[in-house]
């Protein structure tokens, strides 16, 4: 989903990007305002309305990414889509206080965009906090637009605290019993009241005939369950070590080499990338696959492997835990580490051998767990 982002800008280095998806949305708000009845005008006032709403959940999203920024935790980027915002965190905070803080910073901006809108509407005008009129084209009157918006921020402010995932009030939920119990139970008990949660939006839903609300209540109850996978395999990522994953049995690969045997070995090996080698065994680079599937194009089977050769790696150690492996993977962008013990090479580790040990070992905690 998120690689059909786009970005539209940067704001305090932090990127913000819209899903395609979201151009139906607009779409969908002229439907849904030709078939209230509104005239072209209104029409055009609920599209600039949508903006304007999206450009609060913007400000709510950066509101995270502050707070979470003050934590030195960083923020990937920041997603708008028809259903709402997503604060891409690098990471969660590992103290419940702060989890809780930066989980109501994003409610808090709503809350101060609302106090900012009703004291205009107070002091400097004759209108309510409230729209006034026929619900349905409340648009055809321009007046009516700052009190849809006061309205909206306060509705966001409490859709947000209901207390299941991805909302911010089941974060906040979280937050509150990791104070007491462990992160993974403290998750186990939101995600169920979260579950249920959504089941009710559910049942609702479609006894209302309120298709949408089902459609949050499913989105919801997938979320819930996706965040304790997650925070399982945090722990799990946590409580391994690189010296409990690594391979040994790696094929080194020498700078003086042709890039026809490196051909060979990666379509008959299952080894993808390559640690390369001197003549007086240090480690001098890697090679990518993907260097290798550009070297290929090339038809560069006489090429020397020092031609695709990348400088840039880092050894680890086999004590370094897996948490901490995962994420220079993840913000290094490489696809295989050396590991060292005291100055000598014991083995590698390769993003292929990572991600096949979490998707093994989360595959049966969800087989335990059914």
């Amino acid at each position: 989903m998120f690689s059909s982002a786009f970005k539209i800008v940067e704001v305090w280095g932090i990127p913000i990007r819209v899903h395609w998806s979201f151009g139906f949305f607009f779409l969908w708000i002229a439907y849904l305002g030709n078939r209230a009845g509104m005239d072209v005008r209104g029409t055009l006032i609920l599209c600039l309305f949508a903006i304007v709403l999206f450009f609060c959940v913007v400000l709510h999203e950066l509101g995270h990414a502050m707070m979470a920024r003050r934590y030195q935790v960083q923020t990937k980027d920041i997603i708008i889509s028809p259903i709402g915002g997503l604060a891409r965190l690098m990471h969660m905070p590992k103290r419940p206080m702060h989890e809780l803080l930066i989980a109501i910073a994003g409610p808090a901006v709503n809350l101060v965009i609302a106090l900012i809108i009703g004291i205009f509407l107070t002091l400097f005008t004759s209108k309510g906090l409230l729209p006034t009129g026929d619900p349905s084209r409340i648009f055809n009157d321009i007046s009516n637009f700052l009190p849809a918006l006061f309205g909206l921020n306060l509705l966001l402010i409490v859709f947000n605290l209901i207390p299941a995932f991805p909302m911010d009030g089941g974060r906040i939920f979280r937050a509150v019993l990791s104070m007491r119990w462990s992160r993974e139970r403290a998750t186990q008990i939101a995600t169920v009241l979260g579950q249920a949660i959504a089941l009710a939006f559910v049942v609702w839903g479609f006894y209302r005939g309120d298709f949408i609300l089902a459609f949050i209540g499913i989105f919801v109850f997938f979320s819930a369950a996706n965040e304790y996978k997650m925070v399982k395999a945090d722990k799990l990522l946590s409580d391994t070590q690189v010296g409990d994953i690594i391979r040994r049995d790696f094929t080194p690969i020498y700078l003086h080499e042709k890039m026809n045997r490196v051909f060979h070995l990666s379509e008959e090996g299952i080894e993808k990338d390559f640690i390369v080698f001197n003549k007086w065994q240090d480690v001098v680079g890697v090679l990518h696959d993907e260097f290798i599937q550009v070297a290929r194009q090339d038809n560069a089977s006489d090429a020397d492997v020092e031609d695709y050769l990348s400088d840039r790696f880092e050894a680890v150690p086999g004590h370094l835990d897996l948490k901490r492996l995962f994420h220079l993977f993840q913000q290094r962008g490489y696809s295989i580490i050396p590991v060292m013990d005291i100055g000598t090479m014991i083995g590698v580790i390769d993003r292929v051998t990572l991600n096949k040990y979490i998707s093994d070992r989360t595959r049966l905690w969800s087989n335990w767990r059914t």
